[in-house]
């Protein structure tokens, strides 16, 4: 196969590069903003969507013909890494890799290097890191698998009615934000969310590599609420509490109020005690509690938020407060606590209103669909159902 000798600009693509640009464009199909993303120019920085472009059609003319080759005139090539440099690279990661900085353009930035990104990046390769996408949720242990699969055999064969019938107070706990005053640099620096980080091979498999935190730091108010809705799709319990965990004593107090959000519901009492669905929060581990208040506590799996369909309750009502946060900030609103509980309160009593044209309510679907989410997690071996 012949060779062409090319002259490369610096912020222009490496033969190879522009051939996996054009392998990622053509044959995969990703767009170009999606594959400057993917590739770097010769001083290892994201290219130009026009470098981008270049680089495909240049090897799109070739046609198979020839294997462009450069002779790096001017092409702006850093140098290549010392042994020690390397190391204090793996020591670098080995510290920081848990934090938002820690890329590759960082890392030269921190020890000074005068190299491109690609090095830094196959130094850590060599030494079994790769720059992974961060697990949103992590793994199932052996133990927790176990539980999960008693729990989906014990419950999957019955029906929506049941369901209806026996979840009294589905119960959880949300920490919602209200909007944060004008941020600094530093505090939106802090703030900035972890998608990716450096991990050894295998590990993104391993349950305990979740220790970071994907979402950044929660800025602003913090406004914990424990809520709870009965099976037939009426939110009754809504309890504003100080911070979000509580100690054994202070949760007994508050143990009445389920009782209460159960009876508002306006159903029958029935002679069996009313179920309450929880997590495994250790405060609320309080069985004798809630016998004295006429309760019977039924535990999901532990680490199965997927089963549990409040959850969905608490994405939908953060997708709505956040909606209404635009709506204020383009009009100049600023809401009291007062005001922002109320909102939430608002939201979550529309949720069990039958809307038009439909049979059920937003809450009365979900309770309702705990059959499908148990027969899809049976199908996948008890692993997350998706909800």
């Amino acid at each position: 196969m012949p060779v062409v000798s090319v002259t490369v600009h610096p912020r222009g693509l490496h033969p190879l590069e522009a051939a996996r640009a054009y392998h990622l464009h053509e044959e995969e199909g990703l767009s170009l903003d999606s594959v400057r993303d993917e590739v770097f120019n010769m001083e290892g920085n994201r290219p130009s969507k026009k470098a981008v472009w270049t680089a495909v059609r240049q090897v799109k003319a070739l046609e198979g013909n020839a294997v462009p080759q450069t002779n790096y005139e001017n092409c702006g090539r850093k140098r290549m890494l010392t042994a020690e440099d390397e190391a204090a690279i793996v020591e670098f990661v080995k510290k920081w890799r848990g934090k938002r900085f820690c890329t590759c353009k960082y890392i030269a930035q921190a020890l000074k290097l005068k190299t491109g990104r690609n090095i830094i990046s196959r130094a850590l390769n060599r030494h079994g890191y790769f720059w992974r996408p961060l697990p949103k949720i992590r793994g199932l242990s052996a133990a927790e698998l176990e539980k999960r699969k008693a729990f989906v055999d014990e419950h999957w064969q019955r029906p929506a009615s049941w369901w209806e019938e026996n979840m009294n107070l589905v119960l959880d706990g949300v920490t919602l934000t209200m909007p944060p005053k004008p941020l600094s640099s530093r505090q939106r620096h802090m703030a900035q969310s972890i998608k990716h980080t450096w991990m050894l091979q295998g590990e993104n498999q391993s349950p305990d590599l979740h220790t970071f935190n994907r979402y950044g730091v929660q800025l602003g108010i913090k406004v914990p609420l424990w809520g709870g809705f009965t099976g037939r799709g009426h939110f009754t319990l809504r309890e504003w509490t100080p911070r979000p965990k509580m100690n054994k004593v202070e949760w007994a107090q508050r143990v009445p109020a389920l009782r209460r959000a159960v009876d508002l519901a306006g159903e029958p009492r029935r002679r069996v005690q009313a179920k309450v669905w929880q997590d495994n929060e250790r405060f609320l581990m309080q069985p004798q509690e809630y016998r004295k208040a006429g309760l019977v506590l039924v535990n999901f799996p532990p680490n199965s938020g997927d089963l549990n369909p409040i959850e969905t309750v608490w994405a939908q009502l953060r997708k709505d407060l956040a909606k209404r946060e635009q709506d204020d900030f383009a009009a100049g609103r600023v809401l009291t606590m007062a005001q922002f509980r109320q909102r939430a309160a608002q939201l979550l009593k529309s949720y069990g209103e039958v809307r038009e044209n439909q049979k059920y309510s937003f809450l009365r679907k979900l309770v309702r669909g705990m059959p499908l989410r148990l027969r899809r997690s049976r199908g996948l071996r008890y692993g997350r159902c998706g909800k």
